[in-house]
């Protein structure tokens, strides 16, 4: 599985900083990732951990959560997306960028493009929350609503980039990217140093490979958990079939909605992610309310989704380990949360009764 130091990705996009070449793979150095780190330091919120004995005593590990809900733009992404786009070349500032996204990541790189004054192009879904529209429109970006699901609005992106001459932004699978979002397993684990296992959510795969970047840089045998909706399984499917799988989106998890994944990162995720559960619906809600009834953190669904299946009873070993479980982001709807508050809190009276 891991060997120290070695990350084996590839991608097209240049970096600022030299990267070793092994073969025909690219290794990202631990300077590269403290480099993102030092340069996000006035760019992010500080999220440090949070202990929950609630959540220790309902899983039986040893709870610790680090809190991306409380991130700028509400969600983690903002650390990629700056990373990513810092470290473009001039020419390429010059010309803008295009990507698409379920809402989170077109917040992070309308964002960081603003603070850059880099034009930034994002494709939205048509189903996508009408809030994450307008806040990715408040930063400044280009919106362009196109599409159902990730292969349609990725159709869409790949043609802006062809007619506009726009640098187009892989969002699964970018090297400097995945060196912005590594800088919170770098967090964890010097917070943290007898962190035994990370859990993380899944949807295309970049956030959990930065992190076991990061972490397995200072502690090689640390382990990371995957967890993906059964409605958002794309990942999960592709590994077990040892082929890419496109898959049919049925979850509330939007930010998690990848309906077949990129080649790389299902690469990365199967050689260097330990495990990976699916949790249903019904647990994501349930990691929602007692996110916000116990830890007061208000999360959407695809940040809950490692709670959930830390909950959930699933995932090997968690008894007694340090656990540290990572909450992706904040930017929920607030009817589905009006639900869910009513549904769960009605279950937890009945079962008081």
């Amino acid at each position: 599985m891991w060997t120290a130091a070695l990350f084996r990705l590839i991608s097209n996009v240049n970096t600022t900083i030299p990267e070793i070449k092994v073969g025909e793979s690219i290794v990202i150095s631990l300077a590269s990732i403290r480099k993102a780190k030092d340069n996000l330091k006035k760019i992010i919120n500080s999220t440090p951990l949070q202990f929950s004995q609630t959540f220790t005593d309902l899983s039986k590990a040893q709870v610790f959560m680090k809190p991306e809900c409380l991130q700028k733009n509400g969600s983690f992404k903002i650390r990629g997306a700056y990373t990513m786009l810092h470290r473009m070349a001039d020419e390429e500032k010059a010309r803008g960028v295009v990507t698409f996204s379920a809402g989170n990541w077109a917040q992070g790189v309308a964002y960081a493009a603003s603070m850059l004054n880099i034009k930034a192009v994002v494709i939205l879904p048509e189903w996508c929350n009408q809030k994450k529209i307008e806040a990715t429109k408040g930063y400044g970006a280009e919106v362009v609503i196109y599409g159902r699901d990730s292969q349609e609005l990725l159709k869409k992106t790949l043609e802006l980039h062809e007619q506009k001459n726009y640098v187009y932004i892989n969002p699964f699978s970018n090297i400097n990217m995945m060196a912005g979002t590594a800088a919170i397993g770098i967090e964890i684990i010097e917070e943290k140093p007898d962190t035994e296992i990370i859990v993380v959510p899944i949807g295309g795969g970049a956030l959990i490979a930065g992190i076991a970047m990061g972490a397995k840089h200072l502690k090689p045998e640390v382990k990371i958990y995957g967890v993906q909706p059964f409605g958002a399984n794309a990942i999960y499917q592709s590994l077990k079939k040892g082929d890419i799988v496109e898959v049919k989106i049925e979850t509330i998890a939007d930010g998690l909605a990848v309906s077949k994944p990129d080649k790389q990162a299902v690469k990365f995720v199967g050689e260097y992610v330990d495990e990976i559960i699916l949790v249903t619906e019904d647990e994501i809600k349930r990691a929602i309310y007692l996110l916000l009834e116990r830890a007061k953190l208000l999360v959407e669904p695809a940040g809950a989704t490692a709670m959930a299946g830390v909950f959930s009873g699933k995932l090997p070993d968690l008894k007694n380990k340090e656990t540290v479980v990572v909450l992706t982001g904040g930017n929920i709807d607030l009817n589905l949360l009006k639900e869910i508050l009513e549904s769960n809190g009605s279950h937890q009276e009945n079962q008081k009764n």
